[in-house]
């Protein structure tokens, strides 16, 4: 008997916290590891010689036993007996928790004679007692050195084991299940930005993971020179299973890294099996540093860790495998939201901060919401396409009311599910609960909801007879990403037609004239409504327009630069007066990262540039819509504006990128034109 060589195919079990669990051998070279489900359960935390594992339970009657699959032992594994008749000299080895080695025990064991499944009857050749960390001990014949049986449980005296026919037939039968669980590649996404550490960490994710059997998926590895990187990145999101988020304080702020997040977040808000899941890791970004509106929105119920060290490194990497194999697990078996924190960033993202100096205010629009917000029953239609500034306007609009002694709600739909927006029915009450939820009074939806005939009553009544008594202030709600309701035109018909009814009846009924409604949206109201039934034509409209010179002027003072008229209106000949280009610019000269000269338009229109992430993030929108990217590629080839389809003209006009009178069409700023002029027609 070899009885080293025979040590080689056996590992303790361990819990991840360290304590020995029992004993296991390797039966298979690809992995396959077996113990006693005393062990563990299937779906559990499991650590074989220091490796995590995935657990199954194989479609057998063998419940007893745990069918474990870890990477591939360096050694081979143990075979099987012939079968025959048991030697009277057999021995077992096991990890007793005494120390870190495997002991080797001489054992006797008889076949349990009517017991389904058949069992082995197994006792210490010496009379004594089993020690911790026998179960799933493997019993060998010392004279072919092959596996016998491995102990399912263990008593005071005695041990039950299950025949290593058994386990063999169990391992052939579930030959198809094998095939599906282990064979199966998982596919993890790793989000990152390309600064340190961000990218030396992604590298060190990819690496193990692919060690570890893993399709990994790492932008800077996998896409090659020439090829059509958003095409690429959007094909990776919708195929993979884990979308693994380094959140670094420049990723965090990265366009890029949002849309990845919010690509994402879609996928599993729309999918039956919740794909993919998404594990966010805090790099050098504190638990208490508050992340972008955003952001918040779509992470706000999703656990994060945190890597503050390369010391944190492989722990992480553990856990990260740990929830791979978890995912896996779930695979193969077949939240109110809370609230979300507004963003008090200076680098210019998300909503500016009430209290921040770089909000520009852009008279009359604030004053003239001011006053609005104090009429009884007002509406207030806040329409301009992406990163002008809605939310943050709308955010002060909800102060000035808070100021004047009204409850305000700010209500975003980014927080409701995608499937919340084809059912009627549910985004009603849906919508009820969190206006309920951010008044601070109860919600009633569960017990009022069934008494009313039809949805739309059961939301009326809901404000007529609870929310606007119970609250004793008038009520001001302000609504953002309205844009996100108009991908299901029936279920929006119905809900802008029940604000617009709302709106009429706080012309009459007094209850209602505490109500007080703001919409934000980016895109141009192109549902078929009726005029009389849309709150987008009534109201008290603003339109935000960019930025002027004198502006812009304010917004360099306020960032510590001096610059005469010709700075200005350099920087503005690049990109206009877009709000969040013109910050994006001076917040990186301020800071010395780029200098205003002549070759500014050359270094920002290039994906290497400041700007590289916000342009890579419309360029990859532009690829889901063909006809956008058309669109938008005419455009840029003319100095002239071009007419489009109303559809296209709105849609184009909503991302920012264009300006738009009437269906004619013109780029918005000539770093636009730059940029999308060679990078639309690569990809044509």
């Amino acid at each position: 008997m070899d009885a080293e060589r025979l040590k080689s195919f056996v590992a303790p079990v361990h819990g991840m916290d360290g304590t020995v669990r029992g004993t296991g051998v390797f039966v298979a070279p690809d992995g396959w590891f077996v113990t006693s489900g005393r062990c563990g359960d299937p779906g559990c935390d499991l650590l074989v010689g220091g490796q995590p594992t995935l657990v199954h339970q194989l479609p057998t009657a063998l419940r007893d036993m745990l069918f474990l699959s870890v990477r591939a032992p360096a050694s081979p594994a143990a075979t099987f007996t012939d079968g025959g008749t048991l030697p009277a000299d057999l021995i077992a080895i096991a990890y007793s928790g005494i120390d870190d080695r495997p002991r080797v025990y001489s054992v006797q064991a008889r076949t349990l004679l009517g017991v389904e499944p058949i069992m082995l009857h197994v006792e210490l050749a010496d009379g004594s007692g089993f020690e911790h960390g026998f179960a799933g001990a493997p019993i060998f014949d010392p004279r072919t050195s092959s596996l016998v049986g491995v102990i399912a449980e263990v008593r005071t005296d005695r041990a039950l084991a299950v025949p290593a026919r058994e386990i063999q037939a169990a391992l052939s039968t579930g030959a198809a299940h094998q095939k599906n669980a282990v064979g199966k590649r998982l596919k993890v996404f790793i989000s990152y930005r390309g600064h340190k550490p961000d990218a030396a960490l992604a590298q060190t994710f990819y690496d193990e993971l692919v060690a570890r059997r893993f399709d990994a998926f790492l932008a800077g590895e996998n896409i090659r020179w020439g090829e059509e990187w958003p095409v690429r990145v959007n094909a990776e999101l919708e195929s993979c299973d884990v979308f693994l988020l380094l959140l670094s304080p420049s990723a965090a702020r990265s366009e890029m890294v949002i849309e990845e997040v919010r690509h994402a977040k879609r996928l599993q808000d729309t999918r039956s099996d919740r794909r993919p899941l998404i594990l966010p890791i805090r790099v050098n970004l504190p638990m208490s540093e508050t992340l972008t509106y955003d952001l918040s929105g779509y992470l706000s119920r999703i656990q994060q860790e945190e890597w503050t060290s390369h010391a944190d490194t492989a722990l992480l990497i553990e856990k990260l495998y740990t929830s791979v194999l978890a995912r896996q697990v779930r695979d193969e078996g077949g939240q109110t939201s809370a609230p979300v924190p507004l963003a008090a960033l200076e680098f210019p993202e998300g909503q500016v901060d009430i209290e921040s100096k770089f909000y520009i205010k852009r008279p009359p629009a604030e004053e003239t919401c001011f006053a609005s917000i104090l009429q009884p029953g007002a509406l207030i239609r806040i329409k301009a396409p992406r990163q002008m500034g809605k939310t943050s306007l709308m955010a002060r609009i909800l102060c000035h009311a808070a100021e004047s002694g009204y409850r305000s709600v700010p209500l975003t739909f980014q927080l409701a599910d995608n499937s919340i927006f084809a059912d009627r029915d549910k985004l009603l009450r849906w919508f009820c609960s969190v206006v309920s939820w951010r008044a601070e009074v109860e919600d009633l939806t569960a017990t009022t909801w069934a008494k009313a005939p039809g949805s739309k009553m059961a939301c009326t009544q809901y404000f007529e007879e609870y929310l606007l008594k119970v609250v004793d202030q008038p009520l001001a709600i302000g609504l953002d990403e309205v844009d996100l309701v108009f991908d299901e035109p029936r279920v929006a018909a119905d809900f802008f037609s029940l604000l617009r009814g709302w709106h009429e009846l706080g012309k009459s009924h007094d209850i209602w004239k505490k109500l007080r409604l703001i919409l934000a949206h980016s895109t141009e109201v192109y549902i078929p409504l009726k005029i009389n039934e849309s709150p987008f034509n009534v109201g008290q409209p603003i339109t935000l327009r960019d930025f002027n010179e004198q502006q812009v002027r304010t917004l360099v003072g306020r960032h510590g630069l001096s610059w005469d008229s010709d700075a200005v209106q350099g920087l503005m000949a690049v990109v206009g007066g877009h709000p969040f280009l013109i910050r994006v610019a001076l917040y990186h000269i301020a800071h010395g990262d780029s200098v205003l000269n002549e070759d500014f338009l050359a270094q920002s229109s290039t994906d290497s540039g400041f700007y590289g992430d916000h342009l890579r993030r419309h360029l990859w929108n532009l690829e889901q819509n063909p006809q956008l990217a058309q669109a938008m590629r005419a455009v840029v080839a003319n100095h002239e504006p071009v007419q489009l389809a109303t559809e296209i003209a709105f849609k184009l006009d909503s991302t920012g990128l264009v300006t738009r009178q009437g269906n004619s069409v013109s780029v918005r700023c000539e770093l636009y034109r730059q940029y999308f002029a060679a990078h639309l027609k690569k990809t044509s």
